[in-house]
C-alpha cells in the first residue's frame, strides 16, 4: 500500500500545481506518494471501504468519496474557496495543513487540529533572459480574483504608460485592450510564459485573495519587482523591502477567507511611482525578491520533512 495519496480536482492551473509541488517535496523527504483525481476511486472500492493509502491529503476541499480510502485524512485548503456550507465535512479530517497564516487562523476556529505547513511555487528564474525593468506583466491565468479589470482600466486611462503583458485564460480575456497592452489569451506555452516572467521586470499582482499565490511567488523567484495587495495572504509573501504593497480600501468575506479590493487611486499612484523608480532601486529590490523566494521554498521543504515524513517501519 502506498504511504500517501494526494487527491485533487485537476484544473491545469493552481490546483494541479499544488498537488505536483507537494508531491515533489514529499518525495524529497522520502515519502512514497502519488496523485489521484477526485473521480478516480471506483464505486465498488467505496462500498467495500478499500484502503488505497496510509493517508489521503485532500487539496482545497474535502472529498467524501475518498475518506474511507485511508487510515488518516489531511486537508490542504484554500480558504477563499472553501464554502462554509462544507464545514461539516471537516469532521472527517484528522489534520489541516495551512499554506498561509491567514488559512491557519481561519481554520483554527473549526476545532480541527491545524499546523502551518507553508508552501512553495516553481522556481522560474532564468539568468539568460534580459530583463526590461520598464515592462509590466499581469498574469491572470484562469482566476477572476487578480484585479485584472482595475489594471486594464488604468492602462486604458494612460496610453503613455509602458507596455503591459496580460496573460489570461481565453474565456476570461477581454475582446480588446488598450494599445499599450499585449494580450496573450488562451494556452500559453510554458517556455514562452517563463520567458515573459523573466523578461518583464515588474509583476502586477493586485489580487483580491489567494489560496497561496503562485503568480506572486513565481514573480519573486524571477527576481522581479512584485506589486501586490497589502492584505493577507499576499503580504505574507511580498514585503515592502523588496516589493510594492498597495492598501485595499474595502473588504468582503469570501467563504472562509476575505476579498480585499485595492482602490484605483492607490493603485494608479503606486504604478506611477514604479515607472519613476530609479533602475538601481529596482535592481536592489529584485535581488531581495529572489532571496525572499529562496527563503519561502527552504522553509516549506523543511516543514514537509517535519510534518509529512514517512513513519518509521
Amino acid at each position: 500500500m502506498i504511504d500517501t495519496l494526494i487527491v485533487v480536482k485537476s484544473n491545469h492551473y493552481g490546483l494541479t500545481r499544488d498537488a505536483e509541488l507537494l508531491a515533489a517535496a514529499m518525495r524529497g523527504a522520502g515519502v512514497d506518494v502519488d496523485i489521484a483525481g477526485i473521480s478516480d476511486r471506483p464505486f465498488i472500492d467505496r462500498i467495500r471501504s478499500v484502503r488505497h493509502a496510509r493517508r489521503i491529503i485532500h487539496i482545497e476541499r474535502v472529498f467524501p468519496q475518498w475518506i474511507s480510502a485511508a487510515e488518516t485524512n489531511l486537508l490542504v485548503p484554500n480558504q477563499e474557496r472553501f464554502p462554509r456550507r462544507q464545514i461539516g465535512r471537516l469532521r472527517s479530517i484528522d489534520l489541516i495543513l495551512a499554506k498561509t497564516e491567514e488559512a491557519r487562523i481561519a481554520f483554527a476556529k473549526t476545532g480541527v487540529p491545524v499546523e502551518h505547513l507553508g508552501f512553495t511555487s516553481d522556481d522560474r528564474f532564468d539568468a539568460t533572459v534580459p530583463r526590461d525593468w520598464n515592462r509590466f506583466l499581469h498574469l491572470a491565468g484562469g482566476s477572476t480574483l487578480k484585479g485584472t479589470e482595475d489594471v486594464l482600466a488604468l492602462w486604458a486611462r494612460h496610453p503613455e504608460w509602458p507596455e503591459m503583458v496580460l496573460v489570461q485564460k481565453q474565456e476570461n480575456a477581454p475582446a480588446s485592450a488598450a494599445g499599450n497592452v499585449r494580450l496573450v489569451a488562451g494556452y500559453a506555452d510554458d517556455a514562452e510564459l517563463a520567458r515573459l516572467q523573466n523578461e518583464c521586470g515588474i509583476h502586477l499582482c493586485p489580487s483580491r485573495s489567494e489560496g497561496w499565490g503562485h503568480n506572486l511567488v513565481e514573480g519573486l523567484s524571477c527576481g522581479a519587482l512584485v506589486l501586490t495587495t497589502d492584505a493577507a495572504p499576499m503580504n505574507e509573501h511580498v514585503r515592502a523591502d523588496h516589493g510594492v504593497l498597495v492598501r485595499p480600501d474595502r473588504a468582503e468575506r469570501r467563504h472562509m477567507g476575505t476579498n480585499h479590493f485595492v482602490g484605483m487611486q492607490q493603485l494608479e499612484a503606486a504604478i506611477v511611482d514604479l515607472i519613476a523608480m530609479p533602475l538601481e532601486e529596482k535592481l536592489r529590490r529584485g535581488a531581495l525578491a529572489r532571496q525572499r523566494y529562496l527563503e519561502i521554498d527552504r522553509d516549506f521543504q523543511k516543514k514537509v520533512a517535519e510534518l509529512l515524513a514517512p513513519e518509521p517501519a
